[in-house]
Parts: C-alpha cells; sequence; structure tokens
C-alpha cells in the first residue's frame, strides 16, 4: 500500500481504523495520523485478506460467466476459456466498480464557487462549523491543491474542520470543488453543505449526495 496516495477501498478501511483507534486513544485522532498506525500496523493484513476476498469474488463472478456462455454456446466452454474471456471484457469494470467511491461508502457533491471574493474565512468557518454537526467525515479537492491530508488515486483532499488547511486551497470565483463524505449522515452533510455554499454565493453542480 502506497500511503501517499489511496484507493477507496483503502481510505474506507482507515476511515474504520481511525475511529476504532479514537475510541482507544479516547482522543479524536487526525486522519494523517490514522493512516500512519495503519500502514505501519494493519495495512499487510487487510491487504492479504483483501486480495482472498477478491479473488474469490472474481472466481464466482467466472463461474456465472462460464455458466452464462456454455448456456449460449450449448457446451461447455471450460474453465480456462470463461477465465480468459471474463478477464479480457469484465475484469476492468469489476475492478473499478469494487474501488469506486460509492461501492466503499463515500457520498460526493461538486459545488462551482461563485462568490466574488471566493472561499474566504465566512463560509470556510461556517463549513468547519457545520461539519461538527454530523456523524461524519467530510473532504474537499480542488485541481492544484498544493496543501492537503491525503492523496485518493493522486487528487489531493483536504479534511473540511480545517479552517486554516480549507483557506489554504484557494478557492476562488469559478472554482469547481469536489466534497467527499462517508458515514451515516454523509448524503444529509453533503445536502447541507452544497445548501450552505449556495446562500454564501455558490452554486451547486454535477453530481449530488448518492442515496
Amino acid at each position: 500500500m502506497n500511503a501517499s496516495s489511496l484507493t477507496a477501498a483503502e481510505l474506507k478501511a482507515i476511515e474504520e481504523h481511525k475511529y476504532y483507534l479514537s475510541q482507544k486513544r479516547r482522543t479524536e485522532v487526525t486522519i494523517e495520523e490514522a493512516i500512519a498506525d495503519f500502514v505501519q500496523n494493519y495495512a499487510k493484513d487487510w491487504r492479504n485478506e483483501k486480495l482472498r476476498r477478491d479473488n474469490l469474488e472474481q472466481r464466482q463472478e467466472i463461474e456465472k460467466h462460464k455458466y452464462l456462455r456454455s448456456k449460449e454456446e450449448g457446451r461447455d466452454i471450460g474453465k480456462s476459456s470463461a477465465a480468459e474471456e471474463w478477464c479480457q471484457k469484465y475484469a476492468h469494470i469489476w475492478r473499478a466498480e469494487h474501488e469506486s467511491l460509492d461501492r466503499n461508502g463515500f457520498r460526493k457533491v461538486r459545488v462551482t464557487i461563485q462568490n466574488k471574493e471566493g472561499l474566504h474565512l465566512r463560509p470556510v468557518s461556517a463549513v468547519a462549523n457545520l461539519a461538527a454537526k454530523f456523524d461524519c467525515d467530510i473532504y474537499v479537492h480542488r485541481e492544484g491543491m498544493a496543501h492537503y491530508n491525503f492523496l485518493l488515486e493522486g487528487r489531493p483532499y483536504m479534511n473540511v474542520r480545517s479552517i486554516l488547511g480549507v483557506l489554504s486551497i484557494g478557492a476562488t470565483l469559478g472554482d469547481t470543488l469536489e466534497f467527499i463524505a462517508t458515514g451515516s449522515q454523509a448524503a444529509d452533510a453533503l445536502k447541507a453543505l452544497a445548501e450552505l455554499l449556495a446562500n454564501e454565493g455558490a452554486s451547486p453542480k454535477a453530481s449530488a449526495p448518492g442515496p
């Protein structure tokens, strides 16, 4: 596992680790602390278990494919042919779906900044205060931002509860921000966040929070 660039599945595991580590230490653990502890103490076992589960699921998908194709052709196409065909046609789709944000419990919304002053102190403080009211973690991405808490598939993200951190991304008029959230109230939090920024002179755009 590359700690500097996570997949959605890795981030999900780290979010769960962050919760239990906070419970163990009886204090809120930052995402950076959770990543460091996870990589040092749990990543190897987690990666091996994930590989085992993925291989099992892929074998099951190949068996389904073999059954359907054999039925179509009226003969047993064989395990090798079924595996080769499935890998060529469907493996990349299967991997993309399993590593997607939705599959790993994340919701997403995009907002385009229309405030002439950009994302300045007042809206950033309001965003941080709003995030604290919901049982979820929310992170923001802006293309080209230099400061971040972690990389997700090579894209930088910052915890919105960090006022200085979000201010440092320098969002200005016309910038599109992507917010992702995970937790029991993720969808509600993103809806409230989009409404808040709309009232601050921003306009929700593109994808809405998932169900």
